[in-house]
């Protein structure tokens, strides 16, 4: 694996990641929001609150910084509550009449460049952002990375893997007793084999790594944070990695409280002269995270 954001600017490097607000999955799909698809209307409400924080932590940023919400999964769910996060901080901008700070939705970026090629649309979008270099910038274009991706607990066909289906049925569901489980033996599970806890979450830090270079292409003399919404299980081996310093074992998911990642719950690592990890309240120093993946 190439070195963990292993970029050629000098900048500090940050991101954020959530996990995608309350699905249909969870609840009947009549509650589904007729906006944001594979959300109901409570999960839209919550990441609307969610996007507060965003927009809070953007307001603390030094001046020009750009978040890239810009990473998603597969799965419809996360694309939506990504696209909450953006219109509900473009709905505060404008009644806040806050003139600092600009949203760049999808919509901005797709529907009103209508008719324009890839090329175009990107260069468009570049000169929009370099043209207002004193503003900071929030570009919600959520893109799906493999790295982010729920196909790791599927059968290839949609259809929940022999080893996810048996380890859910082993705990009643209980999703906080099969991550322990999955952490403790590493994916093992009688003569299944799931995926690997550390392979997740370094997988995560490959795809967050993509983010950055990619934007860097475009952007790379403003201070960048990208932001990315997945899945619960993948998220908390990412979350278990960075507070435990890059281990995933059973300490480190002692460290971040023994549950999973909640709806729209927010994680953020800073890289800078050193690298923290922030999450539920709590600073975790990295000491190791710019060396090759083990």
């Amino acid at each position: 694996m190439e070195k963990l954001f292993n970029v050629n600017t000098t900048n500090e490097k940050e991101f954020f990641a959530a996990r995608h607000s309350i699905s249909t999955k969870e609840k009947n799909k009549q509650f589904e929001s007729k906006k944001y698809h594979g959300i109901i209307e409570d999960g839209v409400e919550l990441s609307k609150e969610k996007a507060k924080e965003i927009l809070e932590f953007l307001k603390e940023a030094k001046e020009g910084t750009i978040i890239f919400l810009g990473g998603a999964t597969e799965k419809i769910r996360t694309k939506s509550t990504a696209r909450v996060f953006g219109d509900e901080a473009k709905h505060i901008i404008a009644k806040e009449k806050i003139d600092d700070i600009m949203v760049l939705t999808e919509e901005d970026i797709i529907y009103k460049e209508t008719g324009k090629g890839y090329s175009q649309i990107v260069n468009n979008v570049v000169k929009k952002i370099q043209d207002n270099k004193d503003k900071k910038i929030i570009l919600d274009f959520p893109l799906f990375l493999k790295e982010f991706g729920f196909a790791r607990w599927t059968d290839g066909k949609g259809s929940r893997s022999d080893y996810t289906k048996t380890l859910i049925a082993k705990y009643g569901g209980n999703y906080d007793d099969c991550v322990k489980d999955w952490i403790k033996n590493k994916g093992k599970l009688n003569d299944l084999q799931g995926p690997s806890p550390t392979e997740v979450a370094e997988e995560h830090l490959h795809g967050i790594n993509r983010l950055h270079n990619f934007i860097e292409k475009y952007i790379n003399d403003r201070s960048i944070v990208v932001g990315f919404v997945g899945h619960c299980w993948n998220l908390d081996a990412l979350a278990v990695y960075l507070a435990n310093n890059k281990k995933v074992d059973l300490e480190g998911w002692q460290k971040i409280r023994e549950t999973v990642i909640n709806e729209s719950e927010l994680m953020r690592l800073e890289i800078n002269k050193t690298t923290k990890f922030i999450y539920r309240n709590k600073e975790y120093l990295i000491n190791t995270l710019n060396k090759s993946a083990e």
